[in-house]
């Protein structure tokens, strides 16, 4: 799995445009996996302005059979969720491969300031036991800074 965006990097401004991401999923050849999740999620940003449930951003997922941006959960905390809280995922099957597109606005109340925006690969079909490492397959971050609209 890897995450790809035009200048490697998540750069925002407060109420501005959105910026297209994409996470590249590839399945090996061991075994498929019946429910894979992308979450994503960032550590909460204090720079300035409020402490806000959607850390001021709002994600969206581009729905492949509509083309319709729908909008998708982020997670906005400083711990780990827990694999088998995440709901369903989707099918990979062996030597599958599949991207995903996403886009992230920051809102004109996001606060300011930079952190790593990052994205798991769940496998919310592992048993509640298992350890992380076992539940989530991959891990890749995009750097993001969010900036205040000049002028």
């Amino acid at each position: 799995m890897f995450a790809s965006t035009e200048g490697g990097r998540l750069t925002l401004e407060r109420g501005g445009a959105a910026q297209e991401f994409s996470v590249t999923i590839h399945n090996g050849n061991t075994r498929a996996y019946p429910q894979l999740y992308v979450a994503c999620q960032i550590e909460i940003m204090r720079d300035t302005g409020p402490v806000l449930e959607s850390g001021g951003l709002v994600l969206e997922r581009r729905d492949p059979a509509t083309g319709a941006w729908r909008r998708a959960d982020m997670r906005v905390a400083n711990d780990v969720f827990p694999h088998y809280l995440y709901p369903d995922g989707t099918p990979l099957a062996r030597e599958a491969a599949r991207v995903e597109r996403y886009r992230l606005r920051a809102l004109d109340e996001a606060p300011t300031g930079s952190t790593p925006f990052l994205i798991r690969l769940v496998d919310t079909s592992a048993p509640e036991q298992a350890t992380d490492d076992a539940a989530v397959p991959r891990r890749t971050s995009l750097m993001l800074t969010v900036t205040s609209p000049k002028g």
